[in-house]
C-alpha cells in the first residue's frame, strides 16, 4: 500500500507538471477523500474500497504539492525600467544563476533567474542592475526542454535582464568554509585543480570543455557531479572503515551492533559533504536518500529496501517536488533499483565462487554493468549517446577518483598543510585522465532518442524478461509487450517512409533552420541557426535534440543558404556527428571561422561538398528542388544578397525558401521571369523592413508565409512588413509566437500545425 501511494504521489506531480491546476480545489478534494477513508475505516468497510481512495488521495496530494510551489505568493515587480537588485545566489550553473532577492524590500525572498557566464558560486551576494521581466520561453520545439517550464516548477517566474555590478563572498559559516577549501585547493598547486574542486566542493565552473567532453564520451561524467552515487560511495567508504574499527569487538560483530553503530556514526559524513559541496538541490536530495538508508540500517529495517526507497522518495518530493522531472533524480533511482533488481537475480551465481577476491571482483563488474543497462534508456534520452565500454571506464575511474582523489582532497583541504595530500590527489587525477584518454573509444553519439512511452516499454520488457519464469509475466511479455514494441517499430517505419512532404521551420530564435522530410525517406536541412557571440552551440543544444526526436541520424542534404552566423552556426555540429551525404553552399567562401570549421568538418567526414548556383538542384521521389538565385555573376558586397533561393515542388504544391535576400534581389527575381508563384513562402530576412517588397509578394502570392525570428528584437520582424502581409491577406506564422511550424502536403493541399498555439 505504501509503495503504491508513493507511486500515485509521483503520478500526481507529473499531472500537475503537464497540466497546471489550482491547489485549492485539489486540497479540498483530498480533504473529502481523507474523510471518506476515515468513515470507511470507522465502519470497518472492506479494504477493496479503501485502497483506491488512498491511491486517489495520494495522487491529488502530489498534484497539490507541486501546484503550491507553482502558484505560491509572488510579489509584483515594480513598474520601472531599470533598478538595482541585491540578493543571495542559491543555485549556480555555468549559464544560469538563481538569486533570492533581498532588495528592493518589497521583493524580499523572491527567487529570480539571472543569465550570466560569470563564475559566481552559491552563497555569494550579488548586485544586479537591470529590469525584471517574465521568464521568456526558450526554443519551443518538440524534443527539447523548456527552460521556462523547468523554472516554473521550481517557483521561479521572473528573470532579471541586465548586468552584474558586483559579487561578494557570502558571510555565513558554510560559505566561509567553502571559500577556505577552494583557496586551499588553488594554493596547493595540484594538477587538475579544476577537477578536484568539482569532486569535492561541486564547483564545475573551471572544468575545461575538453576535460568535460572526455568524461562525457567515456560515460564517467557522473563522477564530476556531486550526485547521490558519489555521496553513497563516500558514505560507504566511511561506513566500512568505522565498521572495521567497531568490529574489532567480537561481541558487537557477532550481534550485528557493529553495523548499526557504524551507520549511526556515518550519518554526519554525508551531511558534512553536503554542506561542503554547496548544498544544491541535487546534493540535498542525495543526502536525504543516504541518511534514510543509514537510519534504516540503524533500526535494522534495511531489508525492507523498497519501503525505504519509497520513504526517501516521498521525503525528497515533499521538499522538492520538481525533482521528479530532473535527470539526476531519475538516474539516481534508476541506478539504485537496477543494482537491487539485477543483482537479486545474479547473486546465486556469485555464491558459487569460493575465492573472496574473485567474488568481490565479479560483484563489482556485475553491479556496474547493472547500473549501465538500467540507466541506458534515460541516458540516451537526456544525453543522446552512450559508451558501450563505460563499465570498464567506471571500474577504472570510480575507485581512483571517487575514493582515491576525492578522499585525499577532502582530508587535504581540511588542514592548512594538507598540500601534499592535495598534490597526491592531483597525480591520481592526472593518472586517471591519462587512462581515460587511452580508452576514449566506443562512444555512440548521437543515438535515436526514445520517447517517454518507449522508455516505459523498454523497462517493462526488462522486468518481464527478469521474471519470465512466472507464467503470468511470460504471457504478458508475449501477448502485450512484444506486440506493442513491434507496433511501435512499424509506426516509426511508416512515419519515416510516408508519402507526405513535411516542412519544419525550427524555432532557433533570430536565425533560420528548416528541416524537410520528403517522400521516400529523404531528409534535407536548410540552415542551422546560431549566434554571433558566446559559446552556445545551436547544433548540439537545439538542432540535434529535434532531429533525434524525429528519429533522424542520416541527412541527405545539409544546405547553407549563406554564411552568416545565424544561419550556419548550428551546422558544424550536425555535419560532425550525423551521417550527412551532401553539404551545399554558395560559391562565396568568406574567411570566417565558422565557415572554415564547417568546410573542414565536411572534409574530415568525407561529405560531398556541392556549390550551387542558378539552375542547379536535384530530383527526388515526386518532388524537386531548384536553385533560382544566385547566378554566376553576383556582387558579394552583402552576404544576405548571396543567399540561395530554393524552389521546392511536390505535385501541385510549391515552397519558396528565400534565405536573407533583400529588396534588390527580390526585384531581380521578379524581372527574371523565373517561376515564383508558391503556396508557402519562407519570409525573407526574418521579416525586416528591407525585404518582402510588394512586387515580390504579388509575384509569389503565397497561401501561407512562415517567419523565423526571435523575441525582443527591435525591428525584426518589422511592423510595416507584417502589415504588408496582412494587407494582402497572407497569413503569417512566426516561430517566436508559435514555436516549431510544421507544414504538411500530399501534393495537392497544404495543412499546418504549430508546437504552441498562437
Amino acid at each position: 500500500m505504501f509503495i503504491g501511494a508513493v507511486l500515485a504521489f509521483c503520478a500526481g506531480i507529473y499531472l500537475e507538471a503537464a497540466h497546471p491546476l489550482f491547489p485549492g480545489p485539489l486540497l479540498a478534494a483530498c480533504a473529502g477523500l481523507i474523510l471518506a477513508i476515515a468513515v470507511f475505516r470507522l465502519f470497518r468497510r472492506t479494504v477493496l474500497l479503501t485502497v483506491p481512495l488512498v491511491l486517489l488521495c495520494s495522487f491529488l496530494l502530489g498534484a497539490a504539492r507541486l501546484a503550491i510551489v507553482e502558484t505560491g505568493p509572488v510579489p509584483t515587480p515594480p513598474d520601472q525600467e531599470n533598478t538595482v537588485f541585491d540578493g543571495l545566489v542559491t543555485e549556480s550553473s555555468s549559464h544560469v544563476k538563481v538569486v533570492s532577492l533581498q532588495r528592493p524590500v518589497e521583493l524580499r525572498g523572491m527567487r529570480v533567474a539571472f543569465v550570466s557566464d560569470a563564475e559566481i558560486d552559491t552563497s555569494q551576494r550579488v548586485r544586479l542592475f537591470g529590469k525584471m521581466i517574465d521568464l521568456a520561453p526558450t526554443f519551443q520545439n518538440p524534443g527539447g526542454s523548456s527552460w521556462k517550464w523547468q523554472k516554473r516548477l521550481e517557483g521561479v517566474t521572473y528573470e532579471i535582464r541586465g548586468r552584474l555590478l558586483s559579487a561578494a563572498a557570502g558571510s555565513d559559516p558554510v560559505a566561509r568554509l567553502r571559500r577556505y577549501f577552494k583557496e586551499n585547493i588553488e594554493r596547493s598547486g595540484a594538477r587538475h585543480s579544476d577537477v578536484l574542486k568539482a569532486l569535492t566542493i561541486g564547483d564545475r565552473t573551471a572544468v575545461s570543455r575538453r576535460t568535460d567532453d572526455l568524461f562525457t564520451r567515456t560515460g564517467t561524467t557522473h563522477i564530476l557531479i556531486v550526485s547521490g552515487f558519489k555521496i553513497g560511495v563516500i558514505s560507504g567508504f566511511f561506513f566500512v572503515i568505522v565498521r572495521m574499527i567497531l568490529g574489532r569487538k567480537r561481541v558487537w560483530r557477532l550481534s550485528g551492533r557493529d553495523s548499526r553503530y557504524a551507520a549511526l556514526l556515518t550519518i554526519p559524513f554525508p551531511i558534512m559533504f553536503m554542506l561542503i559541496s554547496g548544498g544544491g538541490i541535487p546534493v540535498i536530495r542525495a543526502t536525504i536518500m543516504i541518511v534514510v538508508f543509514l537510519i534504516a540500517t540503524l533500526l535494522e529495517r534495511e531489508r525492507h529496501f523498497y519501503h525505504t526507497m519509497a520513504l526517501a522518495t516521498l521525503i525528497i518530493l515533499l521538499l522538492y517536488p520538481h525533482s521528479l522531472m530532473t535527470p539526476s533524480f531519475q538516474l539516481t533511482f534508476a541506478g539504485v533499483l537496477s543494482i537491487v533488481i539485477f543483482m537479486g537475480r545474479l547473486f546465486p551465481l556469485l555464491m558459487g565462487i569460493k575465492n573472496r577476491f574473485l567474488a568481490w571482483s565479479a560483484s563489482t563488474v556485475l553491479s556496474t554493468a547493472s547500473v549501465t543497462v538500467g540507466t541506458a534508456p534515460l541516458i540516451i534520452y537526456y544525453f543522446y549517446g552512450i559508451n558501450l565500454l563505460s563499465v570498464i571506464h567506471n571500474l577504472v575511474a570510480i575507485p581512483l577518483l571517487t575514493i582515491g582523489a576525492t578522499v585525499l582532497s577532502l582530508i587535504g583541504m581540511l588542514f592548512p598543510y594538507g598540500f601534499y595530500l592535495l598534490a597526491a590527489a592531483g597525480y591520481v587525477t592526472d593518472f586517471t585522465i591519462a587512462i581515460l584518454q587511452k580508452l576514449d573509444f566506443a562512444y555512440l553519439y548521437p543515438l535515436i532518442r526514445p520517447s517517454p512511452f518507449e522508455i516505459l516499454l523498454c523497462y517493462a520488457i526488462m522486468l518481464a524478461v527478469l521474471n519470465v519464469r512466472r507464467r503470468a509475466v511470460a504471457l504478458l511479455l508475449v501477448i502485450v509487450l512484444i506486440p506493442l514494441a513491434l507496433l511501435q517499430v512499424y509506426g516509426d517505419y511508416r512515419d519515416r517512409f510516408n508519402s507526405d512532404l513535411r516542412v519544419n521551420l525550427i524555432d532557433v530564435g533570430l536565425g533560420d533552420a528548416c528541416f524537410i522530410e520528403a517522400p521516400g525517406g529523404m531528409r534535407i536541412l536548410i540552415d542551422g541557426g546560431g549566434y554571433p557571440v558566446g559559446d552556445f552551440d545551436m547544433g548540439r543544444q537545439v538542432i540535434t535534440p529535434f532531429l533525434l526526436y524525429r528519429k533522424v541520424r542520416h541527412i541527405d542534404y545539409v544546405i547553407n543558404t549563406h554564411p552568416h552566423s545565424d544561419h550556419i552556426g548550428g551546422l558544424v555540429d550536425v555535419v560532425r556527428n550525423f551521417d550527412v551525404s551532401h553539404l551545399v553552399t554558395t560559391g562565396f567562401f568568406p574567411q570566417e571561422r565558422i565557415f572554415n570549421e564547417l568546410i573542414a568538418a565536411a572534409r574530415e567526414k568525407g561529405v560531398d561538398h556541392l556549390v550551387w548556383r542558378r539552375g542547379d538542384g536535384f530530383r527526388g521521389e515526386g518532388f524537386s528542388v531548384d536553385v533560382l538565385h544566385p547566378g554566376a555573376a553576383i556582387s558579394q558586397d552583402d552576404l544576405n544578397d548571396t543567399s540561395l533561393v530554393l524552389r521546392l515542388t511536390y505535385g501541385n504544391v510549391v515552397f519558396l525558401f528565400t534565405g536573407d535576400i533583400e529588396a534588390d534581389v527580390e526585384q531581380k527575381l521578379v524581372l527574371s521571369g523565373l517561376p515564383l508563384k508558391s503556396d508557402v513562402l519562407k519570409v525573407p530576412h526574418h521579416g525586416s523592413s528591407t525585404s518582402s517588397s510588394p512586387p515580390f509578394l504579388y509575384a509569389v502570392r503565397p497561401k501561407l508565409a512562415i517567419l523565423s525570428s526571435g523575441r525582443g528584437l527591435k525591428h525584426l520582424p518589422s511592423p510595416a512588413t507584417l502589415q504588408e502581409y496582412e494587407r494582402l491577406s497572407i497569413p503569417v506564422l512566426a516561430t517566436y509566437r508559435c514555436g516549431l511550424i510544421e507544414v504538411r502536403s500530399d501534393g495537392r493541399d497544404i495543412h499546418w500545425q504549430t508546437y504552441v498555439k498562437p
